[in-house]
């Protein structure tokens, strides 16, 4: 592999991609990414990076995104959709696409960002189109070594999936699953640590084909998340619990939402289905993994600012009050 190969990146201005191009930064990978236009988005070449304007469907924007790269990145997809179609079209179909023209230019690894979930293909519509990408993945691979990154939950700030989980945990609630659910083991993994692993994965030697799920925490219950919160916010966290039942109708209270015109959101049946399906546990450790008390602090600081910040708004706002009740009383 030469000493400084060309990246091509889908899902680059996603969650984990924007991550990923900001630590590229600090050692000059160059990399072509591609990118879906918008009116509020302005995206610039420079600094080692070359945009692609265009998405998944565009299959002018993928030849030209693979055209004399030597190893792509695959991180875009569908974590909600209308229907289980609209997950087979982005998710299965357009990666096989993808690795097709990959295949044909020439490239020598291509690593595909898939997820855990596609270990059980059955649990979801989401979970069967990541199981399908891998494997029209693998048969449209040809000689080009393939890796399969099998994503646990990604934990980092900004993420809009996560945002509501953070919120809660600011304020001292942990929303948990009921039942045996609420016994489940996971495995989580740091953004920090994803696009780090990503990026050491793409730049080794490797041929033919392998799978692995990596993760910062491979072995976490919600009691090791409530102690972590509890160290980070200094309050007690009171577990909420939702018994699956009443969480199985709010996912097809969602379903039924979309069908009726609302936009599609990750939280649906097929999320439900997925959280009281048993553990969700990784293979393979990250090497000197973010501890969770730190991942927590960076996902919970917004949120923690903005309590604050309204505790001392509203704390000034009384101390005006009581001033201009003793103005009056004067």
């Amino acid at each position: 592999m030469v000493d400084r190969p060309l990246i091509a990146l889908t899902g680059a201005t996603g969650f984990v991609g924007r991550q990923l191009l900001r630590d590229r930064t600090q050692n000059s990978v160059p990399v072509r990414a591609l990118a879906r236009m918008q009116p509020h988005r302005k995206l610039t070449d420079g600094n080692g990076i070359e945009w692609i304007s265009g998405d998944l469907s565009s299959d002018a924007a993928l030849s030209s995104l693979v055209s004399n790269a030597d190893i792509v990145i695959h991180l875009a997809g569908a974590t909600k959709a209308r229907n289980a179609s609209v997950f087979r079209e982005v998710n299965a179909l357009r990666t096989a696409e993808l690795v097709r023209r990959a295949q044909a230019a020439g490239v020598q690894h291509f690593v595909h960002v898939s997820s855990l979930t596609a270990s059980r293909p059955d649990i979801s519509a989401y979970a069967k189109s990541k199981a399908e990408s891998e494997i029209l993945a693998a048969e449209n691979a040809g000689s080009m070594a393939l890796t399969i990154v099998r994503a646990p939950a990604i934990l980092g700030p900004g993420d809009d999936a996560t945002r509501s989980l953070f919120s809660a945990l600011a304020r001292g609630i942990l929303p948990v699953p009921g039942g045996a659910a609420g016994a489940f083991r996971f495995s989580v993994i740091d953004v920090l640590d994803t696009a780090r692993f990503l990026m050491t994965l793409a730049n080794s030697r490797t041929g033919g084909i392998r799978t692995l799920s990596p993760a910062s925490h491979l072995n976490l219950g919600w009691s090791d998340i409530a102690q972590s919160a509890e160290r980070v916010t200094a309050k007690r966290m009171h577990r909420i619990v939702f018994p699956a039942a009443l969480m199985k109708m709010a996912g097809h209270g969602a379903d039924l939402a979309v069908k009726l015109g609302a936009t599609p959101q990750v939280f649906s049946r097929g999320k439900v289905d997925e959280l009281l399906s048993g553990d969700w546990i990784g293979d393979t450790q990250v090497p000197n993994p973010i501890p969770l008390d730190e991942t927590l602090e960076r996902c919970l600081a917004p949120f923690l600012r903005s309590a604050r910040g309204l505790g001392e708004q509203e704390r000034s706002e009384q101390t005006d009050d009581l001033k201009n009740r003793s103005n009056r009383d004067l």
